[in-house]
């Protein structure tokens, strides 16, 4: 296991939610009770309209970031107002990112060609602001890759972040956009989980990073409890065992890639 005193970063989370499902007072609360001393940063995500300002606020935490944007499942809520309000959001010192952004074709909560609009809108949005991109894609593999190629320049940084799609769209997206890292979660600590680890084992060292979506996707041994920043070295150790390498090199490599992404 890591050592309690390794620094990691958390590059994608809900901390709004995060802190609603461990009924913890604030994120110093948070802190004490679930994160080991190593806990250095964590990106916090807002992701809907109602998110924007819990997440704006939590920003004046020590050691939080913040990226904000507009999932698919809300693509049909990307109104002029949101944009708006993202906006004056993308100016505060501590906003990294812009995002999730990105495709969902497993709930289609949003009407396809909305998600395809908003999506290719927000690319648009958070290049101009010159801001990494954080995207979400799940089982929407063509039109994620075919929009990106359409429209993020190859050299733009982007998280493609909880990534669960085919190695083959790993491969793809590595070799057009050179500054593009691949999120794991959790999930590769599930079981039955053997292609993911595949795909982590063709991902580059330095193209790599971890996260937990908190509160979502705890990893094991905590499934159905709410996921936070204190589970990466979890997620690390096991990730390490799946890709053959020393935990300390993957935790060290992980946490340069997300200071270079983020500029954390």
């Amino acid at each position: 296991m890591l050592s309690s005193m390794h620094p990691y970063i958390d590059t994608h989370c809900h901390l709004d939610q995060i802190l609603e499902k461990t009924e913890a007072a604030d994120f110093a609360d948070l802190r004490t009770r679930f994160f080991p001393e190593g806990f250095e940063a964590c990106l916090t995500i807002a992701c809907d309209p109602e998110a924007i300002d819990p997440n704006l606020a939590l920003l004046a935490n020590d050691g939080v970031y913040g990226s904000f944007g507009i999932h698919p499942h809300d693509a049909s809520k990307y109104t002029p107002e949101v944009e708006a309000a993202i906006a004056q959001a993308l100016l505060h010192p501590k906003c990294m990112a812009y995002g999730e952004i990105g495709l969902d074709y497993h709930y289609d909560f949003s009407p396809r060609d909305l998600q395809r609009d908003a999506f290719a809108h927000q690319i648009r949005v958070g290049v101009q602001a010159k801001k990494p991109l954080v995207i979400h894609t799940r089982e929407a593999e063509e039109d994620t890759l075919a929009m990106m190629r359409d429209l993020v320049p190859s050299e733009w940084p982007v998280h493609v972040h909880c990534f669960t799609s085919s190695q083959k769209l790993a491969e793809a997206l590595l070799a057009d956009f050179t500054n593009l890292y691949i999120g794991f979660t959790g999930i590769v600590t599930f079981k039955n989980t053997d292609d993911l680890h595949a795909t982590a084992r063709c991902v580059p060292l330095d193209r790599m990073l971890v996260e937990t979506d908190g509160p979502y996707l705890a990893p094991a041994p905590h499934r159905g409890k709410p996921a936070h920043p204190g589970h990466i070295p979890l997620i690390l150790d096991k990730l390490a065992t799946v890709c053959r390498l020393p935990l300390e090199t993957l935790a060290t490599a992980t946490r340069e890639n997300a200071k270079r992404l983020y500029g954390i």
